[in-house]
């Protein structure tokens, strides 16, 4: 019986016409997903890249296998498509990051936008935030304050 694991296999699909696809899975023996490919093409599900091998006559090969996460997955997978084999017939070719870098990259690209918004908002809801900000205090006030006391302290 096939199953999911907590690894997945990026994948490299090489037909005689040396066409290449590369792809990812999480099936326990990644080998399984060539048949997925074939039967795919075969009930005409063209919807796939892999449609325009010759999949009669290819050879599937493991390149990295990595967490069964979908973002470290789509990012090695676009790091293969786009830098190893960049000849590949894959379709989608987005420049994918990871999390937290993909964090960092959007808000370095959208900070005045992002800083806007959350003025606005400030600005629409200044008792709520205000109220929030006195609700968190008072959860907080003997750590606040014993933090205060020992940086004092410090710079004595």
């Amino acid at each position: 019986m096939l199953g999911k694991n907590d690894r997945a296999t990026i994948y490299l699909i090489e037909d005689i016409n040396d066409v290449k696809y590369v792809g990812s899975t999480s099936e326990k023996r990644f080998q399984d997903r060539l048949y997925t490919h074939r039967r795919d093409k075969k009930d005409c599900k063209n919807n796939c890249s892999s449609a325009k091998l010759n999949l009669s006559y290819c050879m599937i090969v493991a390149l990295k296998e990595v967490n069964n996460t979908r973002e470290e997955r789509d990012f090695w997978e676009s790091h293969y498509i786009n830098n190893v084999y960049p000849e590949c017939v894959n379709i989608d070719r987005f420049e994918r990051t990871l999390p937290g870098e993909y964090k960092r990259d959007y808000y370095l690209k959208n900070r005045e936008s992002i800083i806007a918004r959350i003025t606005k908002y400030r600005k629409e809801n200044r008792e709520k935030v205000n109220a929030q900000r006195r609700e968190w205090y008072q959860k907080n006030k003997e750590r606040i304050l014993e933090e205060r006391r020992l940086e004092r302290l410090a710079n004595l």
